[in-house]
């Protein structure tokens, strides 16, 4: 393939192949990574000839259980096809092949532990209540994708709240609760308040689970939640110290870039496409950016209004949910085990 084919064609963001006489002409990286055996000479796979031959010039196809969609641009003496993604809202199987395998390994440590805490107390209470809180983030994180592919969606009920008194509360629960896993955890902001129409219990979640991530991203580290106000928007970063700047691709996992089961520390990659779907209710955007010298920002920016004005400002607080802290589930992967454990008074 020609430098000035490759060139022309790396300017389409999706992937981008051309075909001339029934073979593939060239390919831009985009493509490449949804077809790695595409190669200069050969005969279109299965999948793009069925596409090529398609008489509307567009439509969806699948390939190695990713679904894609297709444009034809056909021309005189050659077809471009553009190839994406087809958009993904629910559970994908990366992603129960994940939950699967936490629930195992954490109702393995559940039964040990439990073992080790009926011969009587000690640190096998703690170790049992940590696992819990696990596994009772993770079913609610399954609960909420498996809501995210029906119909009705996620419940979201939004009212007038104050962002930055929302910010302010979790800080200092979570703050403390950091700290005794060696995290520093610190709120940059110089608004008393900022209004937004928002979902307490949704803003609440999407909040702590990027704290979450980013005590993970940074053990011994800081994290430093920031909230500012721009062009009438609320823009929110979470910063963290991290070694080194992550792979963004491993964070989104799909079926086309990560295939098979996620490794052991790879969690079930639900986090960030809850978050996502989060921001999305709220008419809000997100992105993560790589800070230099390591670590990583996940920043989201949602509108400030409108405001109903027949509603109340709510306060913020910490939703329960079945008698657990959500601040306590949620960061429950990173914080050790004496805060856990009951007293034994």
């Amino acid at each position: 393939m020609s430098d000035a084919v490759r060139s022309h064609l790396e300017r389409f963001p999706e992937g981008a192949i051309e075909v001339a006489q029934g073979r593939v002409l060239g390919f831009n990286r985009a493509a490449q990574r949804c077809f790695p055996e595409l190669a200069v000479g050969m005969e279109p796979p299965e999948a793009l000839s069925a596409s090529l031959a398609a008489p509307e010039g567009a439509g969806t196809f699948s390939h190695n259980g990713t679904a894609y969609l297709f444009s034809r641009v056909a021309g005189e003496e050659r077809d471009l096809l553009l190839i994406r993604p087809a958009p993904q809202t629910s559970l994908t199987d990366r992603q129960l092949d994940g939950f699967v395998r936490q629930m195992r390994g954490f109702l393995q440590d559940i039964l040990l532990e439990f073992e080790t805490a009926s011969g009587g107390p000690g640190s096998g209470d703690g170790a049992f209540s940590k696992s819990f809180c696990r596994v009772y983030r993770l079913l609610s994180n399954l609960d909420f994708m498996r809501a995210m592919g029906t119909p009705e969606g996620v419940p979201f009920h939004p009212v007038t709240l104050d962002l930055a008194g929302l910010c302010r509360h979790l800080t200092r629960e979570a703050a403390d609760l950091l700290e005794t896993a060696g995290v520093h955890l610190r709120f940059s902001c110089a608004l008393a308040s900022l209004l937004i129409p928002g979902d307490p219990a949704l803003l609440q979640k999407l909040i702590l689970s990027l704290l979450s991530n980013a005590a993970k991203a940074a053990p011994g580290g800081e994290i430093v939640l920031s909230l500012t106000s721009r062009n009438g928007r609320a823009v929110v970063s979470v910063g963290d110290s991290g070694p080194e700047a992550p792979d963004l691709d491993a964070l989104f996992p799909s079926e086309r870039s990560s295939p098979g089961i996620p490794a052991p520390q790879d969690g079930a990659g639900m986090g960030l496409a809850i978050a996502r779907h989060i921001v999305a209710l709220h008419q809000g955007t997100m992105l993560l950016e790589p800070r230099s010298g390591g670590g990583l920002y996940a920043v989201f920016s949602l509108p400030t209004g409108p405001l109903d004005p027949r509603s109340t400002v709510q306060s913020p607080r910490s939703e329960e949910d079945g008698g657990l802290s959500p601040v306590l589930v949620e960061l429950a992967d990173v914080l050790p085990l004496s805060l856990f454990q009951a007293d034994e008074d």
